[in-house]
Parts: structure tokens; C-alpha cells; sequence
């Protein structure tokens, strides 16, 4: 935070560096006029209105003696200097990335979309401070909101703080042009590297899961009438080998015996709980309930006959 400092304070070597040490911060922040630096200096009193722009120059050329690449002010800059190249730029090299991208891989599986959106923060922030272009782009492509507008997952985070009803345009998978929807706003999630929008369809009365990149556009917003309540699927399955996965936090473990963990998931609704129980492949056995456990086997004889041609 710069703040105005007082001129008794300030001997004529220290304001040199005081304005270098904040035209510095200028230009990384983004590229500036003289007038924009001009303006900043007199605003935080390191600079006085009737001194020359010269002594602008003096401490642009400052910068550069230390190591600082600036272009000219010129027509392909918009007449501002443009700081490329500093020496204080973080050292990252492709493996310390890499390194980051496998923890990532793991804590992301087990995070809320609060933290996700932290970790994105964190990484385009680490990305404007590097100094090799390389691994910035590997920066940058590390989140998994790397491609989604995070204004608008901020938004109907927001939106589910406050029990509202989103009327929003929605494109099926299926459906060859999107639709209008009028629903309750509950929770958004991070579901196997996709973020999705749960929530409670007035128009068909039942729980919906939808995938935020086919919301094309909020219509309106409503104040809700409070939470409103949903069923949740519920199954209870054994894991042969519970140490090979991650049990979720909606999933609670039961006993376990010679056959194995016994666990009970609660699950937003059936797409999740299969698509759950089926990424257990083999190591998974379902118990109960039976209808539940008959969609599975008959998903398994679908992907079989799939696969068998």
C-alpha cells in the first residue's frame, strides 16, 4: 500500500529512491505515461507540481541502470513505458511447476470451489511475477477454472449464499438450441475437474445438476424463499481396498469386516452416486438399495456392449 509521505521526513537521497522504489511498483502494476507517473508522484507528495519531467526521466533511466528493461513511450505503446524485465522476478524453473501441478492434482480432488478459486488467484498472481514465459503459460494452465469466467462462478456463489431463483438459458447436451429455466440456486461444486451448478428445478420439481459452462446467460435473479429440501440418493457399498481412494466427506464409513469397508454415500443425485460408484471399478461392491444397485449393473451391461462392439 503506497501511502503520502510528509517532505520534512524525506532528504533529496531518499526521495530519489522513494520515487524509484514506486515507479517500480507503477510499472508493474501496468504500463504509464509520464503524466501518469507525473500524477502518482504529486499525489503521494514525493514530487512537487512546477518540477520538470525531467526528473521523470532520470529515474526511468535509474530503473534501467539496475536491470529493468522499459520500452520508449512511443505510437506501438500508447505513448507509456512499458516495463518487460525487472531483476526482481520470481526463479521458477519447469520442474518446481511440475511439482506444483501433482500437489495440485491432489488437493484439488478433496477441495471446496472456495478453495479451488483461491488456488487460481494464487497461480495467475505467481504467473505475473516470473520472469520466463514458458513457465508463466504453465502457470496459468495448472487451475482447472483456467478456461471458466471466475466472475460469474463468484456470482452464483453468491446466489446460493442467498437462496436465490436464477431464470437462466440452459443448453442439454441433446437439446440443439438452450432453454429457459427457472431454478433455486443451492450449491456449486467441483466434480471431477467440471463445476457444476446444483439446484432445484421448478418446472420439471426435482433436483438438477447443471454443468456451468452450458449456463448461456442469467436471465434474471429473485430472492428465494429459503432452502428448499432435496432427497439425496443414498447408498451403501463395500470398498475391497479403502486405502487406494479418497473417501468424500458426504460418504461415512460403517465397518469394516473380512470382506472389506463398508461405507454409506450421500449422494445430490443418482448421475452423482453412479458416477461415484463406477469410479471404483472393481474394488466396489453396491449393497443397497436394490434399484440403485440393478442401474449399476445395467450401466456395467451397457459399457460392455460398448466396448465389445
Amino acid at each position: 500500500m503506497l501511502k503520502t509521505a510528509e517532505n520534512t521526513d524525506l532528504s533529496q537521497v531518499s526521495l530519489t529512491g522513494v520515487r524509484a522504489i514506486v515507479l517500480m511498483t507503477l510499472l508493474i502494476e501496468a504500463p504509464r505515461s509520464l503524466e501518469d507517473i507525473r500524477e502518482y508522484f504529486i499525489k503521494l507528495k514525493i514530487m512537487e507540481p512546477e518540477h520538470s519531467d525531467d526528473i521523470l526521466r532520470i529515474d526511468l533511466n535509474t530503473l534501467k541502470s539496475i536491470g529493468c528493461e522499459i520500452t520508449r513511450a512511443g505510437a506501438k505503446t500508447n505513448y507509456k513505458y512499458k516495463l518487460l524485465k525487472h531483476p526482481f522476478a520470481l526463479k521458477l524453473n519447469k520442474e518446481e511447476i511440475v511439482i506444483l501441478q501433482k500437489a495440485y492434482k491432489r488437493i484439488k480432488n478433496r477441495s471446496g470451489i472456495e478453495l479451488i478459486l483461491r488456488y487460481d488467484a494464487l497461480f495467475k498472481k505467481l504467473a505475473e511475477y516470473v520472469d520466463n514465459d514458458e513457465v508463466r503459460e504453465m502457470l496459468y494452465g495448472i487451475s482447472i477454472l483456467k478456461n471458466h469466467n471466475i466472475d460469474f462462478i463468484k456470482e452464483l456463489i453468491e446466489d446460493c449464499t442467498r437462496n436465490r431463483i436464477l431464470t437462466l438459458m440452459y443448453k442439454n447436451p441433446s437439446a440443439k438450441e438452450a432453454s429457459e429455466k427457472n431454478i433455486a440456486a443451492q450449491k456449486v461444486v467441483v466434480q471431477n475437474d467440471n463445476i457444476y451448478l446444483y439446484g432445484f428445478d421448478f418446472g420439471k420439481k426435482q433436483s438438477v445438476v447443471l454443468n456451468l459452462k452450458r449456463i448461456k446467460s442469467i436471465i434474471a435473479r429473485f430472492a428465494g424463499a429459503g432452502n428448499i429440501e432435496t432427497e439425496t440418493t443414498n447408498v451403501r457399498f463395500v470398498l475391497k481396498n479403502p486405502d487406494i481412494v479418497d473417501i468424500g466427506e458426504n460418504e461415512q464409513i460403517i465397518e469394516t469386516n473380512e470382506n472389506g469397508t463398508i461405507i454409506e454415500g450421500k449422494y445430490y443425485n443418482e448421475f452423482f452416486a453412479a458416477q461415484r460408484i463406477l469410479s471404483f471399478g472393481s474394488n466396489c461392491t453396491v449393497i443397497e438399495p436394490e434399484d440403485f444397485k440393478q442401474l449399476i449393473i445395467q450401466k456395467l451391461k451397457n459399457m460392455r456392449d460398448v466396448y465389445n462392439g
